[in-house]
């Protein structure tokens, strides 16, 4: 199954907590040693030594800009002018909208964030969604639709999405128009388009599939795990000084979050390094 993940330069230079380049080497390096996946780096930028290294490692790089960028920015510019570095973040977080206007070989294809280690094997090819498959949000258990009138206020996490490829390339320009019509209301980014888009439309993925280190401490049986909230540099940091802080908002939520397991986060974040030593060494 083919795999996506897509990427700014801009981000590649972003905040050192997150550090971009070394989890997209470990998302990587793990994909390599424990899936059948086939990575592809949707990369908004000039070729450069990380796109090389990237290709050298086997990952098909896609050269692309966001399709409706513009449309994007002019929303921004309508209904958040006064968030004036939005757009360095969605021209990233809305790509993955795009891979149905870039993937025309297969019916479904699995993508994720950067911030991912790979486990196990997904093995989601008997898997058909509608639409997509997705986790839930925060709560382990938020995507659960038995309560019908539950269903429209599920929270969905697109880090880890089975895409049903053709579905969402007939829907994306009605997507889209939603987008930039409503993009004062949303809370964050693709996530809040998808969630209000499709209203419970979407099929719920196990949370093995997104396993979160701040959830239920660590699941043997977890084949994707996601940062999500504190990346692991933060983590390291935390481990290493639990009264490590930085000026930041986002910063102090990450520590609430690693606060909820911190072991569960020192065994993933081990293997994250050891996945990042085996990616440097082949580099080297």
């Amino acid at each position: 199954m083919k795999w996506y993940f897509c990427v700014t330069a801009d981000t590649l230079t972003a905040n050192i907590e997150q550090d971009f380049p070394d989890m997209i080497r470990v998302a990587v390096a793990s994909a390599f040693a424990n899936t059948d996946l086939q990575p592809h780096m949707v990369f908004d930028g000039e070729e450069c030594g990380f796109t090389r290294e990237m290709a050298a490692a086997g990952v098909k790089v896609i050269f692309r800009r966001l399709s409706f960028y513009a449309e994007l920015r002019y929303a921004q510019r309508r209904l958040l002018p006064y968030l004036t570095q939005w757009m360095t973040t969605a021209a990233g977080a809305f790509m993955r909208l795009d891979i149905p206007r870039i993937e025309f070989e297969d019916e479904f294809v699995l993508y994720t964030d950067c911030d991912v280690v790979f486990l196990q094997n997904p093995d989601l090819g008997r898997f058909r969604p509608t639409t997509f498959a997705a986790a839930s949000q925060f709560d382990l258990y938020g995507h659960d639709f038995r309560d019908a009138g539950k269903q429209n206020y599920a929270e969905l996490n697109s880090g880890v999405m089975l895409m049903n490829v053709d579905r969402m390339r007939r829907d994306l320009p009605a997507l889209i128009d939603l987008t930039c019509d409503m993009l004062h209301t949303f809370r964050g980014y693709d996530q809040s388009a998808l969630e209000q888009f499709y209203m419970g439309q979407w099929t719920p993925l196990s949370p093995k599939y997104n396993w979160k280190p701040y959830w239920a401490g660590i699941d043997p049986y977890a084949r994707i795990i996601h940062f999500h909230g504190p990346k692991p540099r933060a983590v390291l940091k935390l481990l290493a000084d639990g009264n490590y802080r930085i000026d930041d908002e986002t910063f102090q939520e990450w520590r609430g979050l690693f606060w909820q397991n911190p072991e569960a986060y020192r065994h993933y974040t081990d293997a994250w390094s050891g996945f990042l030593d085996a990616a440097r060494s082949n580099v080297s």
